[in-house]
Order: structure tokens, then sequence, then C-alpha cells
């Protein structure tokens, strides 16, 4: 399979900086690894991560919203696209090689079904790349770290209930707890890692803010940028002065977010 490279820049100009500095970690993380095919996108969304991800195009995605999925076809970058919930997926089993969903998980109220159906979906020996938030993501936060550093610890626990609702976080656990559940499921997990270390997690919540026009483009347009073309232009410079302080964030240890290798037997 092949990737793409300089992945921040290139996220910067499709995404507003503080999605793009998460996601580009996520890109890095998955380039490192074998993507057989034939290869499925579970929760594509709007399809600007596979196509910032990969530099060729991949075998399916599949997404509950349709107008995402409309989205997705716009980037030339799947050769088939369905709108269809993770828990009913009409392939046939061990349809692919590999299966990856990227920030999808947390979102997903009852996830035992759609653990059952990727397991079905997977060949026997497939891989299923997975990205979801710990426990400690919204420990992370710009409000959540202020409370608890002058002593409000109640309140920083309410701040916390409040984040995941705000982001429909519906499962969030450490490591060991999304082991569990993926084992449940019928998983291996072959690898565990943590990503996005704690002072890289406020920053981008920090920068959440800024992004709250490109929330407004989303909703309305389908993009997260105005003018994509005006975007590419300018970005760059800003782009490159922030990928030193991203790398040298990213050498901390810990992190908000966890990535899984998760084998079939």
């Amino acid at each position: 399979m092949k990737f793409n490279d300089n992945f921040l820049i290139r996220y910067l100009s499709a995404a507003p900086m503080a999605l793009s500095i998460e996601r580009s970690q996520e890109c890095r993380i998955l380039s490192k690894l074998p993507f057989a095919r034939p290869i499925l996108d579970m929760g594509c969304g709007d399809g600007v991560f596979a196509g910032i991800l990969f530099n060729e195009f991949i075998d399916a995605g599949i997404d509950a919203d349709q107008a995402e999925i409309d989205n997705a076809a716009r980037t030339g970058m799947y050769k088939e696209l369905i709108a269809c919930k993770g828990n009913d997926v009409p392939k046939d089993q061990g349809a692919f090689q590999t299966v990856f969903s990227n920030s999808v998980l947390e979102h997903i109220i009852d996830l035992g079904p759609t653990l059952r159906e990727v397991h079905r979906l997977l060949a026997p020996g497939g891989h299923f790349y997975v990205t979801v938030p710990t426990d400690r993501f919204e420990r992370y936060s710009v409000a959540s770290r202020l409370l608890e550093g002058v002593g409000l610890t109640r309140l920083a626990g309410r701040y916390r209930s409040f984040y995941n609702r705000f982001w429909r976080h519906y499962n969030v656990h450490d490591v060991a707890g999304w082991s569990d559940i993926f084992k449940e499921a019928g998983f291996r997990v072959s690898t565990s890692r943590l990503y996005h270390p704690q002072n890289l997690c406020t920053l981008c919540d920090f920068l959440v803010i800024f992004a709250l026009p490109s929330f407004v483009f989303k909703k309305a347009l389908g993009r997260w940028i105005l003018i994509p073309a005006f975007r590419r232009f300018y970005i760059r410079l800003p782009g490159a002065a922030i990928v030193p302080l991203v790398d040298r964030l990213e050498q901390q240890d810990g992190g908000g977010l966890a990535f899984f290798d998760l084998i079939r037997p």
C-alpha cells in the first residue's frame, strides 16, 4: 500500500489546526503498518483522512451518514462506498483482510454488535486497526486541568462528563478496559500504544476555539474550510512553524489517545 507524507501540512490544507494535529499523528502511526487488500474504512466520514493517509484508492468505506458518504465519494479514494451502520454491513463473511477505524468506536452507544460485525467481515488472520480516546483524554482538556489545578476536583469531574456528552464520547476507557472489550468480541490484541501526550492534548483543546468557523462550514457546506484553494496557499508558513512544536510535544510519555492492532484469530 502506498502512503503520502508530510501529513500535518496536508491536513492543515483541509481541516482546522486542532483536528489536523491529532489526525496527522494517526496518519503517521498507520502509515508504518501493513494494509493487505481488500481494505475497509469503518466509519469513513468525509474521506479526508483516507485521502491524506493513502496515495492510492482503498477498496471500501462505510458510514451511517449519507451526506458524509457523498462527501467521501468526491475524494475519489474509494472503490465502493456504502451508507450503513457498522453493525449491519452488506458484505460477505471474511470479505476483508484489513479494517481500520479512526476515532469512531467511542461514538457508538452499543459497541458490541459493531465489533462482532467487524470480526465477521475480517478474514482469519486479518487486522483491525483502531484509534480511540482513553479515560485521560478529557482530563487533559484545558478546563479540566485548570479546575484540578485550583483544587476544584468535583467541578472538574462535572466538566469532564459534559465534555464527553458534548463530543458524543459514549465509550471512554483505559488501555486495559479497551483491550478487554476487544477480547470479548473475539479479537487478539497484537499491539497497543498511547499517543497524543498530555500537553499536546491540552494544546489541541485550546485550539478548538479557533476552529468554530470550521464547524459552521462543515455543517453548512460539508467541508471544514471555506475556500480550500486559498487555504493551501497561505497555510504553509504557519504550518511549517507548528511542525517543530508538535514534534517536540509528541516525544513526551503517555497520551490521551490509544492505538490498537487487533487480529481476528
